[in-house]
């Protein structure tokens, strides 16, 4: 009987153990290469990782053929991401890249290759008229992008000239183009220079001056790198004039006072480009309890004047702000006044162009503002439909505003404030009458774009760009706000996000899209040449493509 018993028991958790292991995923594997982008060799040492810093996260590490292998992966959509050692000497991280893919169950997926942007280096030196080298100056690297509306020039990374007035720029991304700007590195300034009242007896003023001898962006060289090229001579002769001085009084809310103030040029400015930001800090300083300054050693140009007060108290940001633009020509400029402003309250609704739906979304949106050329932030989340607002306001300044989290289904039809369209533009807080606030305005008659890449001999193509085009956008700044971008996976397709109706062209680059002019030019003019979609209401569309040279 005993026997019959434990048999019995045997059995059955033989079986569970069978049914376990068929209600068990069946794991996959991954494997591909990884290489030096443009043509380069294969990359040793690159760390693949699968749902990085989850559960589920796998890892390998790419061998001398570049090759790579990832066992026992559970099946679904998967993050790969490639990030290959710093090779260039300095601190920080190597190229990095990523990838969308989707594992059945068991499947052995290959062809999962990627292949690395590898940054470039400038150098060069810097001279003055006597073509002796400068010393400790800032050497920044400029970008030029569309951004919110405008074309913006903003810093991309920073050298400074050693004893022998030579300098290193590392990492520059290949393949867009960069000026090179040289200007005297200033942080600290005293709120009454001593600098001679008589302009004739004072020093001569550092011009920022761009690659090779140009005192603006428009005269200015651009450098277009090759991937790992190291561009070298990139000499600048640096431009000197004469030098002037502003005089001010800098007010707060009970009148003049001791309060932080900075100046700069209003272009370059610190901000975002690319897939990040850099900010740089300005120079500046603290005026005395009567709230005069007297600023020296500036050229001629327009400058940002701003004045601010810190939070108390542990809180982020600025507690009130001041600005204002002013030109220097041939002379000093006395007279000039700054005062401080409180931050606004910034408050709004999300509503639907049209009625809501029933039942209603349970999702909600994220809000997030960025000061354009400052890091002062704001975020809030909001139901939808519903009001919000922007916690302790925000101060009187220029942001960009980003809208996440925006169902499927639903697209962004327009932004106002004060009645004001901003959709493609700045928020500029405190510009709206009254009590105007924001509105966030959702459309839910939209579409969706399904794409697919092929070769010519109809294979799929992975990991290409597709770009959606508007075929109603009237000039660039608009142009490169609305275009939509997107990777296609391993079967060569990519859906758009849902767009609202109406005429499109969809290509597929084979080459970087950024926002830069020349690439946004090169977009605008190459659209007739993609295939035109016409998107109805609530409708859905389809574009097979061939990866081409925007040329």
């Amino acid at each position: 009987m005993k026997l019959l018993t434990a048999l019995a028991l045997c059995v059955a958790v033989a079986a569970t153990q069978d049914k376990d292991r068929d209600a068990a995923p069946q794991l996959g594997r991954i494997a591909g290469t990884v290489t030096a982008g443009g043509g380069g060799p294969p990359m040793k040492g690159v760390e693949i990782h699968v749902n990085r810093n989850t559960p589920q996260a796998k890892m390998a590490v790419t061998d001398q053929q570049g090759s790579y292998v990832i066992r026992d992966v559970a099946p679904g959509e998967l993050r790969i991401t490639a990030n290959a050692p710093d090779a260039s000497g300095g601190i920080g991280f190597g190229p990095n890249a990523n990838r969308l893919v989707t594992l059945g169950p068991g499947q052995e997926l290959t062809g999962v290759d990627f292949h690395m942007v590898i940054q470039g280096r400038i150098s060069g030196k810097v001279v003055d008229q006597n073509r002796e080298p400068v010393v400790g100056l800032a050497v920044f690297l400029v970008a030029r992008e569309y951004s919110h509306g405008a074309l913006r020039a903003v810093f991309a990374s920073v050298g400074n000239t050693d004893d022998q007035g030579e300098y290193r720029i590392q990492r520059v991304p290949p393949e867009r183009a960069y000026t090179v700007l040289a200007t005297r590195a200033r942080r600290g300034l005293p709120a009454i220079s001593d600098s001679p009242l008589d302009p004739e007896l004072r020093l001569p003023a550092v011009v920022p001056t761009y690659y090779p001898n140009a005192r603006s962006i428009e005269g200015a060289e651009a450098l277009v790198l090759r991937p790992g090229e190291q561009r070298e001579g990139v000499d600048i002769r640096l431009t000197r004039s004469a030098a002037f001085c502003l005089d001010g009084v800098l007010e707060g809310s009970s009148g003049p006072g001791a309060l932080g103030f900075n100046i700069s040029a209003t272009q370059p400015a610190s901000g975002t480009s690319g897939e990040g930001g850099f900010y740089t800090v300005t120079p500046g300083g603290t005026s005395g309890p009567d709230g005069k300054v007297r600023i020296c050693d500036l050229h001629s140009g327009e400058y940002e004047l701003s004045v601010s007060e810190s939070n108390r108290g542990g809180m982020s940001g600025r507690a009130q702000f001041g600005a204002t633009i002013l030109t220097i020509g041939d002379r000093d400029v006395a007279g000039v006044s700054v005062g401080l402003r409180p931050r606004i309250a910034v408050a709004g609704e999300v509503v639907f162009d049209g009625p809501a739906p029933d039942p209603p979304f349970s999702a909600t949106l994220r809000l997030s503002v960025q000061a354009i050329t400052r890091t002062e932030r704001g975020s809030t989340q909001v139901s939808i439909p519903s009001e919000f607002t922007f916690e302790g306001g925000l101060p009187m300044d220029e942001y960009g505003l980003n809208i996440s989290g925006v169902p499927a289904g639903v697209y962004v039809n327009d932004v106002t404030y004060g009645d004001r369209s901003i959709l493609y533009q700045t928020l500029r807080v405190g510009s709206a009458l009254g009590n105007a606030g924001l509105r966030i305005i959702l459309g839910r008659d939209g579409g969706t774009i399904d794409t697919r890449v092929a070769s010519k001999d109809g294979n799929p193509v992975a990991d290409c760009t597709v770009v959606i085009l508007p075929a109603t956008a009237d000039n660039e700044a608009v142009f490169a706000a609305a275009l939509k971008t997107g990777k296609t996976g391993q079967t060569g397709a990519w859906s758009s996000p849902t767009l609202a109706p109406g005429k499109y062209f969809v290509l597929a680059a084979s080459e970087t899209v950024d926002r830069s002019p020349e690439t946004i030019g090169k977009l605008w003019r190459a659209r007739n040449r993609g295939e035109a979609v016409e998107l109805a209401p609530n409708g859905k569309a389809s574009a097979t493509l061939s990866a081409k040279s925007l040329e």
